[in-house]
């Protein structure tokens, strides 16, 4: 029973938020009593929070079988910058928890954290190889992905723009590992 609210409240937090849900519309869908649900949850705020425990181990999870598959840094960070497990959760839902759910939030940041963590590591690996140049920062190299790719987006942007989260991930690593121009530095400034 336990499995079956925790599924309807992810399907009712897709559609209305994790504020717009109401433990209402999960007995609705369910065809069953508060306090059933109350037998596994003592509020909606529990609820939410063991939903977002899930899927933030659900995500690390999925990071470490991603990384593990790759054999070079260029791959493990690709994977790292790449992996996202949710793409049915609207960004909106992120948004919310940011500002309203603090507890759960934290939740994210570690699992932000961990990531930064594995793409330090890659990155200082490529550093390492020399395949990173190396009069470039990792630390600033780190948060330049952290803001751009690793960073929660915007519903409003992907549906204006009419792209998917993969495509707008895609587009981002293409960005930072290869940059805007065609040519490189001195060809330009030769010209």
């Amino acid at each position: 029973m336990r499995e079956r609210i925790v599924q309807a409240a992810t399907e009712s937090i897709k559609k209305y938020g994790l504020r717009g849900f109401t433990l209402d519309d999960i007995t609705g869908e369910l065809s069953m009593s508060k306090k059933t649900i109350y037998k596994y949850f003592t509020s909606k705020n529990e609820l939410i929070s063991e939903i977002v425990q899930r899927a933030a181990e659900i995500e690390k999870q999925r990071v470490l079988q991603e990384v593990d598959r790759c054999p070079t840094w260029f791959e493990k960070l690709n994977a790292i910058l790449s992996v996202y497990s949710y793409p049915a959760i609207p960004f909106r839902t992120l948004n919310e928890l940011q500002r309203y759910f603090p507890a759960e939030q934290k939740t994210i940041d570690e699992i932000r954290r961990f990531r930064e963590q594995m793409a330090m590591a890659a990155l200082e690996e490529g550093i390492s190889r020399g395949d990173i140049r190396d009069d470039l920062d990792p630390a600033i190299m780190l948060l330049t992905f952290t803001k751009t790719v690793l960073s929660p987006m915007e519903d409003q942007f992907l549906n204006a723009n009419d792209i998917t989260i993969h495509q707008l991930l895609e587009q981002m690593k293409k960005l930072l590992f290869y940059g805007i121009l065609n040519r490189c530095e001195g060809d330009l400034i030769n010209k």
